[in-house]
Formats: C-alpha cells, sequence, structure tokens
C-alpha cells in the first residue's frame, strides 16, 4: 500500500490510518511506469501531478553557472517527487527532475488531491508534517555538506540509500557531492 509505504519511509506510525483508509488512499492514484531518463518536469513547467515513487528513482538537477548539470536530490522508493513543489503552489519549477532507471510511478491530479483531503479527514494535517520532514531533511543535506568532506558525505550516502547507490550514474553522485568524478573514483578506492 502507498499510504504505509510512505509513512514508513519518513518513520510516522502506520497505524496513524486505518487499513480501510490506506486502501482508500490508493484508490486516488494511477500507477503508471515512465522509462529511464523521462523527465517528470522541466524548469520552467508548472506540475500537472503529484508523483509517488513505488519503485524507482528519480534525480533534481538544475544547470549551474558553469553551464553543467548539478544534482541536488535524489527521490527514492517511498517518496514523493520534489516536482510536488510546483504541483502545490502551482508555480513554474526551477529545476527538472527526471528518471535515473525504468520507474513505477504513482500519480495524482489537483482535483483527485482535493477529493482525497475530504475522503481522509487527518491525511492533510499528516501530509504537512511530512514536508516540514522532508524540508529538514534538505536543510540537514545543506549543513552536512558543510560540516562534513566529500568522503564522510558519501559514506552516510552509502548508509542512507544503500543497494540503490548502484543504480546512480557516478557522475550524479559526484554531482550531488559537489566533486568531479576523477575525485569520487579516487574516494571510492580508499573506501572500497
Amino acid at each position: 500500500m502507498l499510504l504505509e509505504k510512505l509513512l514508513e519511509e519518513f518513520n510516522v506510525d502506520i497505524n496513524t490510518f486505518t487499513r480501510e483508509e490506506s486502501e482508500l488512499f490508493d484508490q486516488y492514484f494511477e500507477r503508471i511506469l515512465v522509462r529511464k531518463n523521462t523527465f517528470l518536469i522541466q524548469e520552467g513547467e508548472i506540475e500537472k501531478y503529484s508523483y509517488f515513487v513505488f519503485d524507482g528513482l528519480l534525480r533534481c538537477w538544475i544547470v549551474n553557472h558553469k553551464g553543467e548539470e548539478q544534482t541536488f536530490w535524489f527521490c527514492k522508493n517511498g517518496t514523493f517527487s520534489l516536482s510536488n513543489i510546483s504541483f502545490t503552489l502551482q508555480q513554474k519549477s526551477t529545476f527538472n527532475v527526471q528518471t535515473i532507471v525504468d520507474s513505477v510511478l504513482y500519480r495524482i491530479d489537483k482535483d483527485k488531491t482535493a477529493e482525497l483531503y475530504s475522503a481522509i479527514p487527518g491525511l492533510k494535517t499528516v501530509f504537512e508534517d511530512l514536508t516540514a520532514i522532508l524540508l529538514n531533511k534538505i536543510l540537514n543535506r545543506n549543513i552536512d555538506l558543510i560540516k562534513y568532506s566529500s568522503e564522510q558525505y558519501y559514506l552516510q550516502m552509502i548508509a542512507e540509500y544503500g543497494i540503490i547507490l548502484n543504480y546512480i550514474p557516478l557522475k550524479d553522485i559526484a554531482s550531488y557531492l559537489g566533486i568531479t568524478p576523477q575525485a569520487l573514483s579516487r574516494i571510492r578506492k580508499r573506501i572500497f
């Protein structure tokens, strides 16, 4: 069930909602298969859907001041795509969201979202809390980039992402760490 997978990823008590509510939650989403390297949203577009990553991996990136792709976030199983920012605010996205691997996503549009919030009392409040948790994760990422060396941060990535890290191209991991692929190769040689 989607809701249970989401709550588990954010360490929220699964019993917050009944089994019936969890099943109802799933009914509002459309399952889609998305091929590797597909854009869910590109910078300047307004997102029409909220996407839940059931099985797959997304990367959020921008083109930096040097004209290079700079990865700043990965959306993994059990999370929503960061394109939800554009979806929720109905503002143009300031970044790109692209699949890294073939992915199974569930999506919902604005009308269905409103219906879902009406159908499951308390869901909107829990989602506001999950948004705060996500914002805290993003803030902690920024702090960790300052606080830790690239090698220490890479070790944290290994602990957080586990086997999923093997599916992320090394150039994207290096970009996420703010280092060159060559520097990442040196770190990997020291670690492994």
